[in-house]
């Protein structure tokens, strides 16, 4: 096992710390940068190739660590406090930190009543990680997002996913078109497939959904909702009854509460 030594800002710091910050550096290193143990964990159980491990101090490390880092092919950069300091997020610094590389994930529905999730425009991080957290907790079979949203592969939003992330099919939809094809193609395996929209617009009740169809969800973007076309393409639209006064939830929350509904019956 070789250790790389850094004790200063150098090119090798400013290209790991342009990692955790850049979206444009993460697309084109093909790299994630993942802090804390669970998701650490999680990443490596279900496949995820380690690029690099990162720590202030190899002999102070947990067992685990310790045991995870040699058993890796991985190279390993060791940091001093400050350094590694300044790369963490957390209140306490993180004892290890890893670069990851992005995974091409193999598309494939293979249960006969799917739940999919589609996001539209999902613009914030912790609410993009606490949906992913819920696909995993309700048994999504895929997670489709499209539009202008924020990387799913930003460091928050993997931390807020509590190693979720790692476990949960997703896609990024290009286009409209490309999401026609997606749902053309996975009506002719599922063809009573019904899509399902969200919106305050509709007297259908949430409550009265038939979840025993292949279902479509489609969530909105927390300020604007669904685009246009996505209501368009839905089969039925449905809203979460509340007491009167209340008229929206955080899109995590609702979310959750959708996917949860179908879950009853999966």
């Amino acid at each position: 096992m070789k250790i790389i030594k850094i004790g200063k800002e150098n090119s090798t710091f400013q290209e790991i710390f342009a990692l955790k910050n850049n979206r444009q550096k993460r697309s084109k290193k093909q790299l994630l940068f993942v802090e804390g143990v669970q998701n650490i964990k999680n990443a490596i159980d279900n496949n995820w190739e380690i690029n690099s491990f990162i720590f202030a101090d190899f002999e102070r490390l947990s067992n685990w660590a310790k045991n995870t880092i040699k058993s890796s092919n991985a190279t390993c950069y060791e940091l001093t406090s400050d350094l590694m300091e300044k790369l963490s997020d957390k209140d306490q610094t993180s004892e290890i930190i890893a670069l990851i590389k992005i995974k091409n994930q193999d598309i494939k529905i293979n249960s006969k009543r799917p739940v999919i999730l589609l996001l539209d425009r999902p613009s914030k991080k912790g609410n993009f990680g606490t949906i992913i957290r819920s696909c995993d907790a309700f048994n999504v079979d895929l997670l489709l997002f499209m539009g202008h949203s924020v990387d799913i592969y930003d460091p928050k939003v993997i931390v807020s996913s509590m190693g979720s992330f790692f476990r949960v099919p997703f896609m990024y939809v290009k286009s409209n078109n490309e999401l026609l094809e997606f749902v053309n193609t996975l009506k002719k395996s599922h063809p009573t497939l019904q899509i399902i929209s969200t919106t305050l617009q509709t007297d259908n009740s949430l409550e009265t959904l038939n979840t025993n169809k292949p279902t479509l969800l489609m969530m909105g973007n927390e300020a604007e909702g669904l685009s246009n076309f996505l209501v368009d393409l839905s089969d039925e639209s449905v809203k979460i009854n509340m007491r009167s006064g209340i008229d929206s939830l955080n899109v995590a929350c609702a979310t959750s509460i959708c996917l949860y509904k179908l879950y009853l019956n999966k």
